[in-house]
């Protein structure tokens, strides 16, 4: 198996300054599903790229670099134990060469993959004390503090804290919280103490680390920066990890925040982290939310929480909240969240909201909430309403929600309206969204029933909606329709879709037109 230089890019990414916050954004859009240790591993882009650079670069006749090529070679092959082979072969061989350091650094690199940590720590610590000016140093420093844990060697790790190299502390504090926690605890509370002037990047680090290290120790510093950190952003970040705890501890604070924060983002992130509880208590506060909270915004958050809980009772409390609100944008959200949660009870609910004699635009939202329902009896209850019911914007926002159903039987109550409807503006709007789902079925069908129409405005939208297909067979119809249609109007719109289409047998049409 070859070595993945990208993947290492972006694992060492994860471990740099920046990393732990990336980390955060993983966990919180449900995307990282790698083990958390993995991001320790292997080497940057950066550093496979400075190898290739002066082994690419160097004479072909050159012995040491022949040596260095072959140790490259093995690096991405993933032959580790070769590989720490030849470098340290290379070392002893050429003791006076310039590239001894980079050698060093990549045997260390070799022996830290076989799991060899105290023989990596031994060749990174002489690459420190007898090359100081290397090109190499700065990623031997964050090597060996990468390693403590594993090593034992606490002082590397405090020594590098005591700096102001961000890259290599944010490592280092990463490092002592595997290798001692409770002494990172106190790093953190230091670091996160009011007034600090610690660079905003490594508390944001700090913060992150007490999330993934979280226990009595550590929740009690989150619930306090989440309480009176006046940084809206390292607030946020504390909340969200005191969500992901699902400790009961914090479910007060969360609940304090959300209920009587003047600070809107934080309010919110607090809002998102109860959603997280699956306990009873949370649930019961989203429902106080979504019915009285002062702040519109949270009124939506919570709503929008509601409908993801997978339970029953959420129905009756959707149900409840929007047959007492009078606001419309509410309503609709609520419509929303109700299609979110795929129960029959909840689509029946939605039916009915679509048939009632109520505000339009609310019918309206429940009919296109009713197509998020997967299943046929959806596609049948839409059916049903366009045939019920007479008002033309209902009928078209049927037709458009059949569209998202991806059902034959939506398909063809498209084609039957495009053909049969008394109401032009409704087969039109059929026509269209026949046009945009595409396929040579439905291209054939607009092309016949451009020959059978008589209405001016339903064949200019004919014309359209087949200037909007990449099929061959709408091109052709169009050049038919332009160079022979008894309109001279419907000739002139044919040959101004053409005149949008990128396919050369379009632009060879035009130009014979105009000889």
């Amino acid at each position: 198996m070859r070595y993945d230089i990208r993947n290492h890019q972006q694992l060492r990414r994860l471990l740099l300054l920046g990393g732990l916050v990336l980390f955060s954004a993983l966990v919180e859009g449900g995307l990282l599903g790698r083990s958390a240790r993995n991001t320790v591993a292997g080497a940057s882009y950066q550093e496979l790229e400075k190898l290739n650079r002066f082994v690419q670069s160097s004479n072909a006749k050159d012995e040491a670099m022949k040596a260095f090529r072959q140790g490259r070679d093995q690096i991405e092959d993933e032959n580790w134990t070769g590989a720490a082979a030849t470098f340290i072969s290379f070392v002893a061989d050429y003791p006076k060469h310039k590239d001894v350091d980079a050698a060093l650094y990549w045997t260390a690199f070799a022996l830290k993959k076989q799991g060899k940590f105290a023989e990596a720590d031994r060749e990174l610590e002489r690459l420190i004390r007898e090359h100081p000016r290397s090109h190499w140093l700065d990623d031997a420093r964050a090597m060996r503090v990468e390693i403590a844990g594993q090593t034992g060697n606490r002082q590397v790790v405090e020594r590098e804290l005591d700096k102001n190299d961000m890259e290599i502390k944010a490592i280092a504090l990463q490092s002592l919280f595997q290798s001692n926690p409770e002494r990172a605890a106190a790093y953190v509370a230091d670091i996160l103490k009011p007034g600090s002037n610690v660079d905003r990047r490594l508390k944001e680090n700090a913060i992150d680390l007490l999330g993934q290290n979280i226990g009595p120790a550590t929740t009690p510093m989150l619930m306090k920066v989440a309480r009176d950190q006046t940084d809206t952003k390292l607030r946020k970040k504390a909340i969200f990890w005191l969500g992901q705890s699902g400790d009961e501890s914090a479910f007060d604070l969360l609940k304090e925040v959300t209920m009587q924060s003047t600070d809107t983002e934080a309010a919110k992130a607090a809002l998102f982290a109860l959603s997280q509880h699956s306990s009873p208590r949370a649930y019961e506060l989203l429902v106080e939310l979504a019915r009285g909270s002062s702040s519109k915004e949270l009124r939506r958050e919570a709503i929008f929480w509601i409908g993801q809980r997978d339970q029953e009772a959420a129905v009756d409390d959707l149900t409840k909240i929007y047959e007492a609100e009078q606001d419309l944008d509410l309503k609709k959200h609520i419509l929303f969240s109700l299609s979110q949660h795929h129960s029959q009870r909840a689509r029946a609910k939605l039916s009915e909201i679509a048939r009632s004699g109520g505000d339009v635009e609310v019918r309206k939202q429940a009919i296109f909430c009713l197509s998020q329902h997967s299943g046929e009896e959806s596609v049948e209850e839409l059916i049903k309403i366009y045939d019920a019911d007479s008002n033309t914007e209902i009928r078209k926002q049927v037709l458009f929600a059949l569209t998202q159903t991806g059902s034959a039987r939506a398909q063809a109550k498209l084609l039957d309206v495009a053909r049969t409807s008394d109401n032009n503006e409704v087969r039109k709007q059929a026509i269209f969204w026949l046009g945009q789902q595409g396929g040579s079925q439905a291209v054939d069908f607009l092309a016949q029933l451009y020959d059978s129409e008589k209405n001016d405005g339903v064949k200019a939208q004919l014309i359209f909606t087949l200037g909007q297909s990449d099929q061959k067979a709408a091109l052709r119809k169009l050049m038919q329709i332009a160079k022979g249609d008894a309109s001279v109007e419907m000739r002139k719109k044919a040959i101004f879709q053409l005149g949008q289409s990128s396919d050369p047998e379009a632009a060879k049409f035009i130009e014979e037109i105009l000889k």
